[in-house]
């Protein structure tokens, strides 16, 4: 069979939809079996594309954005009935003029819940989101979480939503110090700080971390430092002045975003991993944090349990001693930081993209025989 997939998100840097993209596409290519695979590109030059190579069963069909909307009205539904697929696999928004099998992936409902992007990027979501799972063969999510609210907000049936858990990359692991050492001196830094990372927005609820921070301090961990990696995103301005103007005197690092082969010296030099989220549909960095051998404190909300399971410390996210003294567990117990990192390697384990591309794969090939 040939399926297609929307791919222009995986020309994104520095979030969750493209490292999504990304991974899924690579695991896909590596399935066995005689499936082609057509590729939507927004730039078919990108570097991710040139990256897959020249792998037998990949074509790469350049599709116009048209401002976005364009793409949605028409053009994405022009290009797969061109190329004869399958079944059509994208993410959130289904091509209005399309009328063959697709498969929607939601990653998360939160923009109905938490005002984390721009007004009209909400509208639009809240527009053609409910229609396109309802269009949908099968509606494809991360969690548990997201499928009870799908049902819930949209009444999609039970027996069309399959939940499919994602992966982690495999260079998400422990590393020699050396290793870790050679990575974070280029940043000016030493092993041993707060991490946290995420695109900065409303949601991932970085300004109560800041401020659980600043209450450790208080108390006397003088030489504590946070180090906070991330794309800027909506609605957070306030806190980026924040980090910029009283960041360095305080012992708060504000990297931006991290270069993907940077990105596990950092989780791997870390004491903890701190991820105060107020809405996840799955919570990928919880996921890489643990396979690098780092402890956890998560969000004890949405998806983030599911996600890091007994491995982990849960919260309120919203609240800041709640935060900093489960900060403080772990910098003060030994032997419990030894305990989250066993646990942590053991749970990550139990996600991989070769899963994660099978079971879609399996959607994928169900959804090319329904009408």
């Amino acid at each position: 069979m040939n399926f297609g997939i929307d791919t222009h998100g995986g020309e994104r840097e520095g979030e969750g939809n493209s490292t999504y993209t990304r991974n899924l596409c690579r695991s896909l290519l590596a399935v066995d079996g005689d499936d082609t695979f057509t590729l939507f590109a927004a730039e078919p030059g990108h570097s991710f594309y040139r990256s897959l190579g020249t792998t037998p069963g990949l074509r790469i069909r350049g599709v116009a954005q048209h401002g976005g909307l364009g793409r949605i009205l028409w053009a994405l539904a022009r290009a797969a009935a061109s190329e004869r697929v399958d079944a059509l696999h994208v993410q959130y928004f289904a091509p209005l003029a399309y009328a063959g099998p697709v498969v929607v992936v939601v990653h998360d409902l939160s923009f109905l819940h938490v005002a984390s992007s721009p007004l009209g990027l909400r509208l639009a979501l809240r527009a053609l989101v409910p229609w396109s799972v309802r269009r949908a063969a099968y509606v494809i999510t991360p969690s548990e979480f997201t499928r009870r609210d799908l049902e819930a907000r949209y009444g999609v049936p039970p027996e069309r939503i399959r939940v499919t858990w994602y992966g982690v990359s495999e260079r998400f692991r422990p590393l020699p110090e050396t290793a870790i050492r050679a990575v974070l001196t280029r940043y000016g830094l030493e092993p041993g700080f707060i991490f946290s990372v995420g695109r900065l927005n409303r949601r991932k609820n970085l300004g109560t971390l800041f401020r659980a921070f600043a209450l450790l301090r208080a108390q006397g961990r003088a030489d504590l430092q946070l180090v906070l990696a991330g794309k800027v995103d909506y609605g957070v301005e306030e806190l980026v002045r924040t980090f910029r103007e009283s960041g360095r005197a305080n012992r708060v690092h504000w990297v931006g975003s991290i270069p993907d082969d940077d990105l596990p010296a950092f989780y791997a030099g870390a004491s903890c991993f701190v991820y105060p989220s107020l809405f996840e549909g799955f919570g990928l960095p919880l996921l890489e944090a643990m396979a690098c051998g780092c402890p956890v404190v998560s969000s004890d909300r949405t998806a983030c349990p599911e996600v890091v399971g007994p491995a982990g410390l849960l919260v309120d996210p919203e609240d800041v001693t709640a935060i900093a003294a489960a900060i403080a567990q772990i910098l003060d117990d030994e032997a419990l930081r030894a305990e989250l990192r066993e646990r942590g390697l053991a749970r990550s384990r139990l996600f991989t993209w070769a899963e994660s591309a099978r079971r879609t794969l399996g959607v994928l090939r169900e959804a090319a025989g329904y009408r």
